[in-house]
């Protein structure tokens, strides 16, 4: 099977982004595919422990105005940072950073542009720990709407070292 659109899912922060991007890039050149880059910039939350007001004891707070500013302030460099490192890769490929949880905004921009595969990487993470860490490879494996391409580690060090 070919791939026409492939979307390289990756967190600017992790260990593995140049790894999943370059695996991407690679599967995009052999198939002449169309490459989206994909960083996931998290809602706006803020939480206060109040002990009374909430059974659960925290309140959402509604943010500040410098919040929020700061906020778009740093997706912006977000976006910049994403941008450079997609054309320094893949002159071609477009580079797109989205908002909200990574796998739901992840799943529903693959199922936009009818995506073919979803590259992303896997620190494969125990039971226990994903359990208390969290494991978004896992959450895009179960919302995705094609096939995805799990980057482990070890494969994300090969592949940036060649």
């Amino acid at each position: 099977m070919k791939f026409q659109t492939i979307v390289a899912a990756i967190n600017l922060d992790d260990d593995l982004a140049h790894g999943v991007l370059l695996t991407a890039v690679a599967l995009a050149k052999r198939d002449k595919a169309k490459l989206w880059v994909v960083d996931v910039w998290p809602d706006l939350h803020y939480a206060m422990t109040t002990g009374i007001a909430d059974p659960l004891g925290a309140a959402a707070m509604i943010p500040s105005e410098a919040n929020v500013q700061e906020d778009h302030k740093a997706k912006a460099s977000r976006r910049e940072k994403l941008g450079a490192l997609t054309t320094s890769i893949s002159p071609g490929a477009e580079a797109i950073v989205l908002k909200g949880d990574p796998a739901r905004e992840i799943a529903e921009f693959a199922q936009s542009k009818d995506a073919d595969v979803i590259v992303v990487g896997t620190h494969q993470k125990g039971a226990w720990k994903a359990l208390f860490d969290g494991a978004a490879s896992r959450d895009i494996v179960r919302e995705a709407p094609c096939a995805v391409f799990l980057v482990p580690k070890s494969y994300a060090q090969k592949i940036t070292a060649s």
